[in-house]
């Protein structure tokens, strides 16, 4: 797996900060694609995203880019992890080996045989894990975004106005 560098996590920073509209239209739609990522399960979690995304006036591009937070090196931790918690949630608490074992046989398998053999308890803490989860991201990114997004913009209106303000009073005393 590609490990992400300095470089590669302040071009994605860049991409974020530089997206058009609001702070808080670009935080909506981090904060989309986190919860999609916890609640869908992946392969229509980017259809999905997009779609809420237009629901909710969110932005496109980092609700469909942040559902691959679950992708196929992610779901083997994530998602017996989720349902671990969900089962809980659900008042049917279940063993994380058990969850672990047959998550990764159905993984392994991709199957609709190994689909139906998950369960009704494991569909379910799947689903209220995966809530809990994904409103908890979702709402750690909305704000985290919100401020990444607010702190690049006014620094970069201050050094906009810094510039102008240097060369106005240059000019000025140039003048004199």
């Amino acid at each position: 797996m590609k490990r992400l560098s300095r470089k590669s996590i302040a071009y994605y920073y860049l991409k974020l900060v530089n997206q058009s509209g609001s702070p808080e239209y670009i935080a909506r739609g981090v904060a989309v694609g986190l919860f999609i990522s916890f609640l869908i399960p992946f392969g229509i979690q980017m259809v999905v995203a997009y779609a809420l995304a237009a629901v909710v006036r969110a932005a496109k591009i980092p609700a469909v880019a942040l559902t691959w937070i679950s992708n196929n090196f992610t779901v083997p931790v994530i998602y017996p992890v989720q349902c671990y918690i969900g089962s809980y949630i659900i008042g049917h608490p279940l063993h994380y080996e058990y969850v672990k074992n047959t998550f990764l046989k159905f993984i392994k398998e991709a199957s609709y045989k190994a689909l139906f053999d998950l369960g009704a308890d494991l569909t379910m803490s799947f689903f209220a894990g995966g809530a809990l989860l994904g409103m908890l991201a979702g709402l750690s990114g909305y704000f985290a975004a919100l401020w990444l997004v607010g702190r690049y913009r006014r620094k970069r209106q201050i050094r906009k106005c810094g510039k102008y303000a240097i060369s106005d009073h240059q000019t000025a005393a140039n003048r004199s």
